[in-house]
């Protein structure tokens, strides 16, 4: 399991104190505050989650490309051995990759999917911040096009991501009772 400590040292060597890491850890931040909501029967590692959740963008070190940042953290997490941080970056983009998906950008040929709680929750806090800034999935998805016009392959993937993620929220509202968007800004607000 990758500790908090091993998490944000890495974060630190690889992240270089650079802007993209504030995103980082406001999504983990707020990753743990919806993770600390789940009913006992659901209950997750909140360490596990905010440590995987920091790390999820971690290729950015690389490359700031919209699906590749995923596929080079995955690889700089499997070569480190931490599997389970490496699986949510790549399964991070677009709510998940298929198999064909994942071996056109080089990911073994295999679906990365975020099937677990823990899984789900880092791709759906992650659209609900956009930088620092807490946002709804509307203005997130809009946002995402608009910044990724001619990128077809990513486009067709939002789509898909979106309906996910608008799935999953509501079924994580139901649950916990509350609105996921509004402890995503409070847990920004209060950082």
């Amino acid at each position: 399991m990758l500790s908090r400590h091993n998490a944000t040292t890495l974060m630190v060597e690889y992240g270089q104190g650079l802007p993209w890491t504030r995103h980082c850890h406001a999504v983990a931040d707020a990753a743990q505050a919806v993770g600390e909501l789940l009913t006992d029967q659901r209950a997750i590692d909140v360490d596990s989650l905010w440590s995987v959740a920091l790390l999820h963008d971690i290729g950015r070190y690389v490359t700031h490309d919209p699906i590749l940042h995923g596929v080079e953290g995955y690889k700089l997490l499997m070569d480190l051995c931490h599997e389970e941080a490496a699986f949510v970056c790549a399964s991070h983009i677009g709510f998940g990759l298929l198999a064909a998906e994942a071996a056109q950008y080089g990911l073994p040929a295999q679906d990365f999917v975020p099937r677990t709680r823990l899984e789900r929750i880092v791709p759906l806090v992650d659209f609900l911040l956009e930088g620092e800034q807490p946002t709804t999935l509307e203005s997130r998805f809009t946002s995402l096009r608009k910044r990724n016009t001619g990128n077809d392959s990513f486009l067709e993937m939002l789509h898909r991501a979106q309906g996910e993620a608008t799935s999953f929220l509501a079924e994580l509202d139901a649950e916990i009772g509350c609105s996921v968007v509004e402890v995503v800004a409070t847990s920004v607000r209060d950082a």
